[in-house]
């Protein structure tokens, strides 16, 4: 009675044992399902805390398997002639082979864990560098763009410049051809004047010769009179007798002489208001000479201005000179950047190449272990088979052990389905990290086509803008040339034109001095003309009393 009773407590506690087994289990179950529910969300970081549970889970079941050996072990003492507790021995053994083999595995596991996650945080910093030179990128366009918008302003600051410059060169067009059509006029004005002096002196030199005929007239006839007076000295009487008709020439001759006096004097003045009209046109003409004067200086001050504005636009042509050398500075630098992204590239495809290799590799072995876990399963599977057999010949206690470890049995499938499921799990996040890696690997060769093909539009557009740049340049330089030649044109035309006023002055004032010579020359024929008038009248009073 004693022995049944014994037996009835070995049996109690063997199952709390196995209940407390069952609940330990259902509990790391639970949580290793929560803990791959977190590592789908959370990515591959907290697998280290699954492995720690897995490992106490195994921790506890090392230590309910010396209590599961007690308990058979009595059983087996109770029970000598039977031979289920040597099978369930073995199998325990055999168990507890299989739990060293999946602690290896699972180290392994932990061990490429870990290489996955150095892979990944080396991806992060590849990204990283990769999103860095990226953003490098996008500055240097954007300073390169400023600066082309920079360029692009200056160079319409200087079309606004040179647009101005055309437009004070119209002006100055204008200008001179005002100072032309005024020059022009003067011309004409100045051939009218010389013109009406000619006629005038020529209608002098008319009244001049009439003068002097009338003069010689008057001589002859005075030496008519002499010679009749000759007569009448020798013939007095004859005389007398035209005594009457003498009287009346000399009121002739006197009439006649007060008219010359009057023409004389009307010739005196009409050569006074010649002198006045010759005067007020020297002096028109000096204030146009002191008028062209002055625009000379304005135009002359206007060249140093332009001169000035020139020595700035060289200025400027050399600060753009050092700003083009900037820019080539900054295409080198960029070269060199390519280079080194380029080098760059290279080590990815490398590490690429690698990563594939080690995926590789790790697939043939995932593959190795799921073919050893599928005969391990097979061998179970016959296990309990004869497991069945010799447990239908044994009691109710034993079935209920037998029943117990089948559980456990059924247990350990499950996890070895569950390890089945993560391997495949694994397996998926693999490939998933590969799919993401040629993913990123297609995304770091779409950055380095973009990177080139931003630094050849950053090329392309640098050797146009120095190929505009040139190209302004050289017109700035035609235009500089043309305007220098049209203002040494229109200072050599102002030359002239003073050249001409000051040679027409000059002529003008050589007309004016002959004019007052022949006037001196008339006043002082007049003089003599008048002397010789009066010379008669004295003689006349004294021959005739």
């Amino acid at each position: 009675m004693e022995k049944p009773r014994n037996d009835g407590s070995h049996s109690e506690e063997f199952f709390s044992h196995l209940i407390r087994e069952r609940t330990f289990r259902h509990t790391s179950e639970s949580r290793l399902s929560c803990l791959d529910q977190d590592i789908r969300n959370d990515e591959k970081i907290e697998l280290g805390a699954t492995l720690k549970e897995a490992e106490l889970a195994t921790c506890s079941i090392e230590l309910l398997l010396p209590l599961f050996k007690n308990a058979i072990e009595e059983m087996s003492f109770e029970n000598t002639g039977d031979n289920l507790p040597s099978m369930l021995l073995q199998n325990l053994t055999d168990n507890e082979s299989e739990n060293i083999n999946l602690k290896k595995k699972v180290l392994e596991k932990e061990a490429y864990i870990q290489e996955l996650s150095c892979l990944f945080q080396n991806e992060k910093e590849n990204t990283l560098k990769a999103n860095r030179l990226s953003q490098a990128v996008k500055l240097v366009h954007e300073r390169l763009q400023l600066q082309i918008h920079k360029r692009e302003a200056e160079n319409d600051k200087l079309k606004e410049y040179m647009k101005d410059l055309e437009i004070k060169i119209a002006k100055w067009n204008l200008q001179l051809k005002t100072n032309k059509d005024e020059t022009t006029a003067v011309k004409e004005a100045n051939r009218q004047t010389t013109i009406a002096l000619k006629k005038a002196s020529k209608i002098y030199k008319q009244r001049l010769n009439h003068f002097t005929g009338d003069i010689e007239h008057l001589t002859s006839h005075i030496r008519d009179q002499e010679a009749k007076l000759s007569e009448t000295v020798s013939a007095s009487n004859a005389w007398k007798n035209h005594y009457e008709k003498i009287v009346i020439e000399k009121t002739e001759l006197e009439v006649q002489i007060e008219t010359m006096k009057k023409q004389i004097t009307n010739l005196l003045e009409d050569l006074k208001k010649m002198e006045v009209h010759g005067k007020n046109s020297c002096e028109d003409i000096l204030r146009k000479l002191h008028s062209m004067e002055h625009e000379s200086e304005t135009l002359s001050l206007e060249n140093k201005e332009l001169k000035g504005t020139l020595a700035a636009l060289e200025d400027k042509v050399v600060s753009v000179e050092e700003e083009l050398l900037e820019l080539q500075e900054l295409e080198n630098q960029q070269k060199t950047l390519i280079e080194v992204y380029k080098t760059q590239v290279q080590k990815l495809q490398e590490a690429a190449e690698m990563v594939k290799s080690r995926c590789e590799s790790l697939l043939q072995e995932n593959n190795l272990m799921t073919k050893n876990k599928n005969k391990k399963l097979d061998e179970i599977d016959e296990n309990h088979s004869l497991l069945k057999l010799s447990l239908e010949e044994e009691n109710y206690l034993i079935q209920l052990k037998c029943e117990n470890l089948k559980q456990k049995l059924e247990q350990m499938d499950a996890e070895n389905k569950e390890l089945e499921k993560k391997l495949a799990n694994q397996e998926e996040c693999l490939k998933h990290s590969n799919l993401m890696f040629k993913e990123k690997s297609a995304e770091y060769t779409a950055l380095a086509r973009q990177l080139e093909a931003v630094l050849e539009e950053g090329r392309h557009k640098v050797s146009e803008e120095v190929e505009k740049m040139t190209s302004r340049e050289r017109a700035l330089q035609t235009k500089i040339l043309d305007l220098e030649t049209e203002l040494r044109k229109k200072n050599e035309e102002q030359n002239q034109l003073v050249c001409k006023i000051n040679t027409k002055a000059q002529h003008q004032e050589v007309s004016l001095k002959e004019m007052q010579h022949s006037l001196e020359k008339s006043e002082n024929q007049n003089e003599s003309i008048k002397n010789y008038l009066q010379f008669l009248k004295t003689s006349y009073v004294t021959m005739f009393g």
